[in-house]
């Protein structure tokens, strides 16, 4: 009975960490800026939504970075159409994002975030999956997004670091 409420005690002090997972960094190249004032006005609308810790755009590069708060609820959706409803194109991103990883019906691999989010995991070396898929708990991926499909983000993966999440 004891290691019944010590395990259920345990359970709930650990409750409020599954939440976290979630973006935590975006880079994400945008198309269409040509002046100053373009990559200002898109860089203080992204700095203005909640979830977002601070954000730059550089015109010369024509990147925008947005480091995420702690335990936000935002998607790289919700910061693709931001970037969208600005005027402008939104490329490919390279992200870091912490999640929950599982296979789906097919046995790809699927990171899921506590936004509901879904990035289907893909890697250079099949080995890397491999290993991901031998892993249990959250994680934290690094890596470039790809083209969206209904059923999640592709995301070719760099770096993954288990328990982060």
């Amino acid at each position: 009975m004891k290691n019944y409420i010590l395990t259920l005690i345990i359970g709930l002090f650990m409750l409020p960490f599954q939440g976290q997972a979630q973006l935590l960094e975006v880079k994400q190249t945008v198309f269409g800026m040509d002046c100053a004032p373009c990559a200002y006005g898109l860089e203080k609308r992204i700095q203005n939504i909640d979830g977002i810790e601070s954000a730059s755009v550089s015109l010369n590069n024509g990147l925008l970075t947005a480091n995420l708060k702690q335990d936000n609820q935002l998607t790289l959706q919700h910061i693709r159409k931001a970037v969208e409803e600005s005027g402008f194109k939104a490329k490919e991103a390279n992200i870091t994002v912490a999640g929950t990883v599982t296979r789906n019906k097919t046995g790809t691999l699927v990171l899921e975030t506590g936004a509901g989010e879904r990035f289907i995991l893909e890697a250079e070396n099949q080995g890397a999956l491999d290993d991901i898929s031998k892993m249990k708990g959250p994680f934290t991926v690094t890596g470039k997004t790809e083209k969206s499909e209904g059923s999640g983000t592709k995301l070719r993966l760099k770096t993954v670091d288990k328990g982060k999440a």
